[in-house]
């Protein structure tokens, strides 16, 4: 607790006059300061007589009464700041949730997407792995068959090549044959 002389918190009390504090407000703030209601009544008294009566001085033939305690407005006007200020707040919050909630939703949407392109994407692969495998088979049997026809080609040139000489000649006897009975 403070121990200082009444008369050094006029100055202070003359300041949070200034800054429109009511006597109850500055009794409370003093009180929470540590100083006893004694000292503030009598800075106050001070305060009056230095600065001219803008608080309604008392009396100084009068003992000084205490101050009245500070209304419950009074107590209750930083509760009132602080409520305000949540209100304010929580008012903020409210629309900064709002706004992260149409974000996370449009993400939500664009991972679906993604992922819808994804499968679609891998099905594609597969299908053309599919294709590609049945146009490869296609083409392996499309080969083999070019290689039988090849095979057989070259059986038949062989087969042409041993039968054709003796066709020539048997050609030259029928000819042969058919002008001596035309004769």
């Amino acid at each position: 607790m403070p121990s200082l002389q009444s008369g050094n918190l006029v100055p202070e009390i003359l300041q949070l006059r200034s800054q429109g504090l009511t006597d109850n407000l500055i009794a409370q703030e003093l009180q929470n300061r540590g100083y006893v209601q004694a000292q503030i009544d009598q800075a106050m008294i001070h305060a009056d007589s230095a600065n001219g009566p803008s608080y309604s001085a008392p009396s100084l033939s009068y003992p000084q009464p205490r101050m009245p305690a500070p209304s419950a407005e009074d107590s209750n006007i930083y509760e009132r700041i602080e409520e305000i200020t949540e209100s304010m707040i929580d008012e903020k919050w409210d629309e900064l949730i709002a706004e992260v909630k149409k974000i996370i939703e449009w993400k939500d949407k664009i991972e679906e997407k993604q992922n819808k392109i994804i499968n679609d994407v891998q099905k594609l692969k597969e299908d053309f792995t599919v294709l590609h495998q049945g146009v490869l088979g296609k083409l392996e049997d499309y080969d083999g068959r070019m290689r039988d026809v090849g095979v057989e080609l070259k059986a038949v040139g062989k087969v042409f090549k041993d039968v054709i000489p003796e066709f020539v000649e048997n050609v030259k006897e029928l000819k042969g044959i058919t002008e001596r009975q035309k004769k």
